[in-house]
C-alpha cells in the first residue's frame, strides 16, 4: 500500500559490528517490509570486516536509508541505546544485524500498536534458524509477553515473571514510552530491566505468529554477562583488579538490576519499595537453584580475588574492594540467607591497610 500522511512512520535503526557475513539478510528483510512508511538508519559500530562497505552500498541505492558510523566499537548496549534515540518518528524499531523478520512483521505489529494506543511495545513470536540447515524450532508461547491492564506494577510483575528470550525484546517501541525509560546500565540482564521499566509506562503486547527469525539461538548467560559490563563492551580485560565483578553472578545481577531500576521509577516511594520486594520474590521463584549456584561459585572464587588485595597499591585495592563489595551486596540482597560477613570484614581490613602499607614502604 502507498505511503500517506495517515500512515505513521517507523524508524528502523539497525546496528552492526563486523557482521558482513549476516547483515545482507537482515537488511533485505527490512527492505521487504509491506509497511510503506519506514526510515532506516544503518549504524556501523567501528567494523573492520567490510560491514561499512555493505552499508554504504545500500545507502547509495535507497533514499530511505541513512548511514551512521561510530569511529570506535562501543558494544551492543550503547548501540541499542542509540537505536532507541535515533530518528523522530512516533515508533522506533531497534534491529540486530543477524536476525531477520517476515515481510509483514512491521505491518502486523503496527496494526496492534495503532489499535491499542496504550501499548508501549509490541513483539512477535520467534523461531530459530541455523544457516545452511533446515533445523528450526519455535520459541514456546510461554515466552510471549502480554503485560496489559491499568496497573503499571502488575504489568512490570508480568514481565519479570515471563521474559525469557529475545524475540519478545526485538519489537516496535512507541517513542512516548521509550522517552520515559532510564538510561541503560551496563549490567547483565539489562534487557530484562528495560522491559520491566517500559511496562511501567505502557502495555506490552505480542503477535502469536512467528514473524521474527533468530539466527542460531541464544548465547551462554555468562558470555552475555561479560559482554554487558562496561569493560567487556570495550574489550578490556575482566580478569584484572579494575574489572566489574558482577559478571560472575549474571542471574543475581539481573535480579538486582531490577531493584536499581525500580528505585528510580516515577512512582511513590512505597510503590517503588513494593516493586523491589516483588522483584526479589519473583526471581527467587524463577531461578532459586541457579541463584544459589552463582552465590556458591562467587564464594569459592573470593579467596583468590581477595588475595589480590593483600599486596596491591591503594588505588587498585580500593577499586577491587568496591567492586567485590557491590557483587556481594547484590548476592545478600537477593539471597538474604547467604552470609558473607567474614568476607566483608576481610575486604574492609585489606582495603584499609593498603595505604598504610604503601606509606611504610
Amino acid at each position: 500500500m502507498p505511503s500517506s500522511p495517515s500512515t505513521p512512520a517507523v524508524d528502523v535503526n539497525l546496528f552492526a559490528y563486523n557482521a558482513a557475513a549476516t547483515v545482507f539478510g537482515a537488511i533485505e528483510s527490512v527492505l521487504a517490509q509491506t509497511w510503506p512508511n519506514l526510515s532506516i538508519t544503518l549504524i556501523d559500530d567501528g567494523s573492520t570486516d567490510g560491514t561499512l562497505d555493505i552499508f554504504q552500498h545500500y545507502a547509495n541505492r535507497d533514499p530511505r536509508i541513512r548511514l551512521k558510523r561510530n569511529r570506535a566499537n562501543g558494544g551492543a548496549i550503547a548501540n541499542f541505546q542509540r537505536a532507541l534515540w535515533l530518528g523522530d518518528a512516533d515508533f522506533v524499531m531497534p534491529k540486530s544485524a543477524d536476525d531477520m523478520i517476515a515481510p509483514d512483521f512491521v505491518a502486523r505489529l503496527m496494526d496492534t500498536l495503532l489499535a491499542h494506543p496504550e501499548t508501549a511495545m509490541c513483539h512477535a513470536a520467534g523461531l530459530v534458524f541455523t544457516e545452511g540447515s533446515d533445523a528450526r524450532h519455535i520459541y514456546p508461547s510461554s515466552h510471549a509477553l502480554h503485560a496489559v491492564g491499568r496497573d503499571p506494577a502488575a504489568r512490570a510483575r508480568h514481565v519479570m515473571s515471563r521474559y525469557t528470550s529475545s524475540p519478545s525484546f526485538w519489537g516496535i517501541y512507541r517513542r512516548s514510552g521509550v522517552d520515559r525509560l532510564a538510561q541503560i546500565r551496563f549490567r547483565a540482564g539489562w534487557d530484562h530491566a528495560l522491559l520491566a521499566d517500559l511496562a511501567l509506562h505502557g502495555e506490552i503486547r505480542h503477535i502469536d505468529d512467528p514473524l521474527y527469525f533468530r539466527r542460531d539461538g541464544g548465547k551462554p548467560v555468562i558470555k552475555l554477562a561479560r559482554a554487558s559490563t562496561e569493560q567487556g563492551t570495550r574489550g578490556v580485560s575482566l580478569d584484572g583488579m579494575l574489572a566489574d565483578q558482577r559478571w560472575r553472578t549474571p542471574l543475581i545481577t539481573t535480579a538486582y538490576a531490577h531493584l536499581e531500576t525500580f528505585a528510580a521509577a516515577r512512582l511513590t516511594e512505597e510503590a517503588r519499595l513494593t516493586l523491589m520486594a516483588d522483584a526479589i520474590a519473583i526471581f527467587r521463584a524463577r531461578w532459586l537453584p541457579a541463584l544459589q549456584r552463582e552465590a556458591a561459585a562467587l564464594r569459592a572464587y573470593l579467596p583468590s580475588l581477595i588475595a589480590g588485595l593483600a599486596s596491591a597499591d591503594p588505588l587498585p585495592t580500593a577499586w577491587l574492594a568496591a567492586h567485590l563489595t557491590e557483587a556481594i551486596r547484590a548476592v545478600e540482597t537477593i539471597l538474604p540467607e547467604e552470609d558473607f560477613t567474614l568476607s566483608h570484614m576481610e575486604i574492609a581490613a585489606l582495603a584499609g591497610e593498603a595505604p598504610r602499607r604503601q606509606q611504610a614502604a
